[in-house]
Parts: C-alpha cells; structure tokens; sequence
C-alpha cells in the first residue's frame, strides 16, 4: 500500500503510521504477557517501552527483574528479558505487513513521535503510568566550571592555607580506604526511560457497542428544523425535550449527554442567546471530562467551542485561558504540527487583537503562519489568507515596512492562484495600496523631522569626548537667540559669591555687559 505525499496529507500519514505502529505492539507485547505471572508483568513492560521509544536514551536496555520474584516464580517464561530495540522492530515489521498489508521503512523508528505514540499505546494497552517528566534521549552532560583561585594565597576548594595539610590528609585516607579489601566497586547502571516502579496499573479494555435513543435524536433534529423555519418557540421547545430525553435516558454522565450540551450551545449561540451557549458548552466540557478523558480530541474541540463563546460574550481574557489550555494538550495529542491548531492559534491571535493586545497578537499570527506554511505550503490559499491577516497586525503593531511586505506577498500568492479579478485580489491590492502609501508618508515625515534637527544645529559631544574629558565649552544663550561659546570664568570665587547674591559692588560697565543676561539672573536668585 503505497501512501500519496504532499503537504496537505503528511499529518495524515505520520497519523496513520502511528496507528499501525501502536497496534502492532500491542500484539506484540501480548505474546509475552500472555501467560506472564501479574507481578512480573511491570518489567515486562518497562523493558518493552524502552525497546521502543527509549532507545534514544539507553540503546541497550536490559530488564530489570527483582530476584525476589524469579526465585517465586521459578517456571516463569522470561523471554522478554531476551528483547532487544532491533528484535522488537522486526517483530513489529512482521505484525505491520500481516495485519496492514503494508512495509515500514527501514528507518521508521527514528521518525516516530515517542510522547504521543505511548499515549496511543498506553490507550490500547490500558497502561496507567506515572506521572514524571519522561526522557527519551540523552542530554548532553554540562562541563564543570573551572575553578578559580580563591585570594591571599587560599586553595581553590575554600581551605586556607592553614588547614590544605589537613584536607590533604583526610584525601589520602579516603583513597587508602577506597582501596581496602573491604569496599566494592560499584559501577553505575544506564539511564532507562521507564522501570518496573513507572507501570502503576494494567486495566482492562473493554470493547462494547454504545446504543442511542432515536426518540431524543428525533427531538433534537425536530428542533433543529422547526428553528430553521422560523418556529423559534416550537424549535426551542423540542430542543429542551431532547435535552430531557438525554439525561433520562444516558444519566447525566455519559458521552451522548455531552454531545447533546454541545449541539444545544452552537444552537443557542447562533439564536444570539449567548448566556445560555456559554452555560451549555461549559457542561458539554464537564461531562466529556470525566466520560471520555482530560485529554480526547473530543473534549478538546468543546473547549475550543466555549471558547468562542466566551469570546462572544465579550469575556475575551476567559476565552483565551480556554485556547492556551486546549492547545496545550493540542501538543501533547498530536505534537506541534498540526493542521487543525492554525485555526486555533488564528483565533487567539484575534482575541488578543480584541484586547488590544497588539503586538502579542502579531506573535500569535506568525506561529499560526509558521505552521500553515510547513503543513500546507508557503504558496497555499491558507498561508495567502493569514499573511493578509498579519500584515493588519504588523500596521496595528507600527510595523508599516514589515507589514507592506507581508502584504505584497500575500496579493502575490492571491493574484497567481486566484486571478487579478478575484475579490481577494482586488481587497489585497487595496490594503497593499493603502500601506504602500502609509509608509511613504512615515518616510516623508521622518525625512523632515531629521531635516529640521540639522537646520536647527542641535550638536552633541562625541563619545570619546565626554569620556576623556575634551568637551567643548558650554553653549550660552545671548539675547539674539543664537549660541557661542564661552571658557570657564576667570573671576574669583569672592566675585563669583557677590555676583550671585546681587552686590552692587561691581562696576557699571560690567553692568553694562551683561544687561543682556538679566532675566537669567533674576531665575538664579529665585
């Protein structure tokens, strides 16, 4: 079976690989614990996971069994121990071509997603593990500082010189009792992602058939219709009894009760009774929660929905928590990339544009781009509508240059796809007009701003200058207007002392000289 590449369809693809991958493991890893001892099942998983995706960390595991439950279980079959990360792989190579009909490529445990592929086999295996940050390859080990002479002649380790000979002493006893018959040597194990300790619990999978009541879905639908014909009373009605019927039918806990509260919210939300949608999608969360799981893309897309809602109601801050909590989990189902997260991430960039909250929302809108153009293309209509989406962020956020050629590139992709007569066109070709104009104004403006600076003959001392202490002398203000320049004064600090206090000791001709400084002096004295 051969799988069609392209943008649009590798998330698609790196889905259904992962979907193999899992299932083959899980018959893989049953062989061995079918007829497994329970209290042995633990390492026989722990090693399993490791041979799967901990091998980035540790190549070669090795099972850690407790002696304890070998000498217990004497006939035990403990073939699992045997497993290593290149057996597994040709085992699952072989379940993937019987059951799929399909060859992995030689190198398909390198591409894999560890995070979210043990989340697909922990779902069908019924593993409950842990909670720890997990690591899957191997960090590179920090170099120790260099140590730095400690002063007045101190040993590096904080020892003054007084007490070096003692620390030197206390060294060579600990060498000499590390080397006595006495002491083992003790090497250190290998990192191993999971041990038997991280497998707290193996539940059943239980596959059953999940009935619906055709009278609440009748209702519902009646509803729906009725609405649509503009019996908003009668519509109203049936969607109440459906919501009814749902609850005695299901109990308030079940998967279709939630489903219910969602289709009931986007409903209510459409007929402007905003209140009601927000209390509605709230439940729909609850519910799905706690029926289907904290993590299911279900529950995610509820989220996202009462997220919008709340947006609506005009509680923008509340909306956004929703989108960052949803696309956190968003990444952990599904990783960084993918096709359903740019609408997502689209969203709360508006919302934070709502808040104006304009440059974290010119953030946003880049991840957004960023993803579209690495799942869709940097010459899709997708990436063409969000870079027209950014270049109004850019000119909200100052950034006219920038903003000018997010725009020219989005009425590029635009006019080569859809043609110049197309509305898109025509509305990018406006806005790059408008923005081409702006930033020629800006320029125009900076241009004359920076001319009137230099007519007005504003200089400052260079650098070098004020640091060696060469600057030039002070700029006086005469009565004129203009400046010129004058050294320090050489009268006497008695002179000086008189002159600012007002003494009428000084000569009429220097009176005279300075009657153009009258006002400054007056300021002094005050």
């Amino acid at each position: 079976m051969a799988i069609c590449e392209g943008p649009r369809l590798k998330c698609l693809r790196e889905l259904c690989l992962q979907e193999m991958i899992a299932r083959a493991f899980k018959h893989v890893s049953g062989d061995y614990l079918r007829y497994l001892p329970m209290p042995l099942t633990s390492a026989c998983i722990a090693h399993l996971l490791n041979c799967l995706v901990g091998f980035g960390l540790n190549p070669k595991p090795t099972a850690d069994i407790d002696e304890t439950l070998k000498a217990l279980y004497p006939e035990a079959d403990l073939s699992f121990a045997k497993v290593t990360p290149e057996s597994l792989r040709k085992e699952m190579e072989e379940q993937t071509q019987r059951r799929f009909r399909f060859t992995l490529e030689s190198n398909w445990y390198t591409e894999i997603k560890p995070l979210q592929l043990l989340r697909e086999v922990s779902l069908k295996l019924g593993l409950q593990l842990q909670t720890k940050d997990l690591q899957f390859i191997k960090c590179e080990p920090q170099k120790p500082e260099a140590e730095k002479p400690a002063a007045n002649g101190a040993a590096s380790n904080g020892v003054t010189g007084q007490s070096q000979g003692e620390s030197k002493s206390k060294k060579k006893k600990n060498k000499a009792r590390d080397n006595s018959p006495t002491s083992v040597a003790t090497t250190p194990k290998e990192p191993l992602t999971f041990t038997a300790d991280d497998i707290v619990n193996v539940v059943p999978i239980v596959k059953d058939s999940a009935p619906k009541s055709a009278i609440s879905e009748e209702a519902l639908e009646g509803g729906k219709h009725s609405i649509m014909q503009n019996n908003r009373k009668i519509g109203q009605e049936l969607l109440l009894e459906s919501l009814t019927l749902h609850e005695q039918i299901y109990g308030i806990l079940h998967p279709e009760v939630a489903r219910a509260y969602s289709s009931l919210s986007q409903i209510y939300y459409q007929l402007d009774e905003k209140e009601a949608a927000v209390d509605l999608a709230r439940k729909a969360v609850i519910v799905s929660e706690r029926t289907i799981g904290v993590d299911s893309a279900e529950t995610l897309l509820y989220y996202l929905n009462l997220s919008l809602f709340v947006h609506g109601s005009g509680d923008s801050k509340t909306a956004l928590i929703y989108v960052k909590h949803a696309l956190d989990l968003w990444k952990i189902i599904y990783g960084p990339d993918h096709p359903d997260s740019i609408t997502t991430l689209n969203n709360a960039a508006v919302m934070l544009q709502h808040m104006q909250a304009y440059h974290e929302s010119r953030i946003w809108f880049e991840q957004a781009l960023a993803v579209c153009e690495r799942v869709m293309g940097k010459d899709s209509l997708s990436a063409a509508s969000l870079l027209f989406q950014l270049a109004q962020a850019l000119a909200l956020d100052k950034e006219s240059k920038s903003a000018l050629v997010r725009m020219k590139e989005c009425y590029t992709i635009f006019k080569e796809t859809l043609g110049p007569e197309n509305n898109n066109t025509k509305e990018a070709e406006s806005w790059l007009e408008q923005l081409t104009q702006n930033a020629v104004a800006i320029a125009k403006r900076d241009k004359d701003v920076q001319s009137r600076r230099l007519r007005a003959g504003i200089k400052f001392p260079s650098r070098s200058a004020a640091l060696t202490g060469n600057v030039d002398p002070v700029p006086t203000l005469q009565s004129g207007g203009r400046t010129k320049t004058s050294g320090p004064d050489a009268r006497s600090i008695d002179d000086l002392i008189k002159f600012i206090e007002g003494n009428d000791s000084q000569t009429k001709s220097t009176n005279k000289k300075r009657s153009g400084r009258g006002g400054l002096k007056g300021r002094v004295g005050q």
